[in-house]
């Protein structure tokens, strides 16, 4: 491993560090290794720099420091990945101040770029709960990676969802990859990782703290090809998210509430003032995207079906091997398949719910 790559670690890992004071430091002095050779006072010279931080750069082994987090990373099973190595998330190299270097439980693939950020409040109404459910779902179902930030609310709801429908989600962490924050999603920041990956950009000893959710919020956007603000009240992170967002120049969506209800007054407001197109279906974010995605999404949304297809009922795949992409009606459908209607009615809107077939106008069916 390079002294370079270790220096990096490090000089990330001291208490308080910002990716902005960190690209300040490393543009400064040339390097992340030479930072640590660079007295206190000089690195107090640098813009933004509190004599503070500096102290501590300078009390700091680098090298002690960066095998503490590598060990760290070992024993839990995740990796440590720098900005300009192999691997690291393409979509964050091009955001205002890109988390120098990333823990990651689990495994960011490449297609997990086509993304989509599901957002907002820690307390969602029962309207809140079921969209997210809803809006998550049908996302995976298309052939999105879900991300949001393992928060209390919607943010839990919409990684459930996500798993449960057999996709992939990838939770960013307010704090280190060794703090179960907060407590109750132990059980589900542990099962993540076999369905995407748990992401931070804080040391691993880091605990949770008010002003490093908003730095977090700017890597669930930035991850992200859109983010879509399901409730929100006027002051609320989620709000942090749509803006970061919108300085990265990604698209926001936002789902309408009721105009009396104060947990959506934030995504209201948002569309109110032209910063998020509204929403009420996934397909109101897939036609603000480029047409190229589809094409990319393709392929994901053919494997989800086919691991459907392979849990259905004897009755099911029978009915289901009758339809295609071709219109066809109910009575058609079962003089082909042999079952009587009021089964293969059934058995439709069965496989409608599962999101394997579409109905359209007059009683026809055909593949989703």
């Amino acid at each position: 491993m390079s002294d370079d790559r270790l220096c990096k670690i490090a000089l990330n890992a001291i208490p308080y560090m910002h990716p902005v004071i960190f690209q300040k430091l490393t543009d400064a002095c040339g390097s992340a290794c030479a930072v640590f050779k660079t007295s206190a006072e000089d690195l107090a010279r640098i813009n933004d720099v509190p004599e503070s931080l500096a102290d501590k750069i300078r009390a700091c082994d680098p090298v002690k420091l960066a095998e503490s987090e590598i060990s760290y990373a070992d024993k839990i099973g995740a990796y440590i990945i720098t900005m300009g190595e192999e691997g690291y998330p393409k979509p964050l190299s091009s955001v205002f101040a890109p988390p120098p270097v990333l823990s990651i439980n689990g495994q960011w693939r490449k297609e997990d770029s086509i993304s989509i950020a599901v957002v907002g409040t820690r307390i969602p109404t029962t309207y809140g709960k079921i969209m997210t459910e809803k809006m998550s779902t049908s996302l995976v179902e298309s052939g999105f990676t879900v991300i949001s930030g393992l928060a209390r609310g919607v943010d839990g709801v919409a990684h459930r969802a996500a798993i449960k429908a057999g996709g992939r989600t990838m939770a960013v962490l307010g704090c280190g990859l060794n703090i179960y924050y907060p407590p109750e999603h132990r059980k589900l920041q542990r099962a993540i990782p076999e369905h995407g990956a748990v992401i931070s950009q804080f040391s691993f000893t880091t605990g949770p703290g008010k002003t490093l959710f908003p730095i977090r919020n700017r890597v669930i956007s930035g991850l992200s090809l859109g983010t879509l603000v399901i409730e929100a009240p006027v002051k609320s992170g989620a709000l942090i998210t749509a803006y970061s967002a919108l300085n990265d120049n990604r698209d926001v969506f936002a789902l309408p509430g009721p105009v009396n209800s104060k947990k959506s007054e934030g995504t209201n407001k948002l569309i109110k003032k032209g910063h998020a197109k509204l929403v009420q279906s996934v397909d109101d974010i897939i036609e603000e995207l480029p047409e190229y995605i589809l094409g990319l999404t393709k392929p994901r949304q053919a494997s989800l079906n086919l691991k459907k297809e392979a849990r259905l009922t004897e009755n099911e795949k029978t009915v289901i091997k009758h339809i295609d992409s071709n219109e066809k009606h109910i009575d058609q459908v079962a003089v082909n398949s042999g079952l009587p209607l009021n089964t293969v009615s059934a058995i439709l809107l069965s496989l409608e719910i599962k999101g394997l077939v579409k109905q359209v106008a007059g009683k026809m069916f055909l593949r989703h």
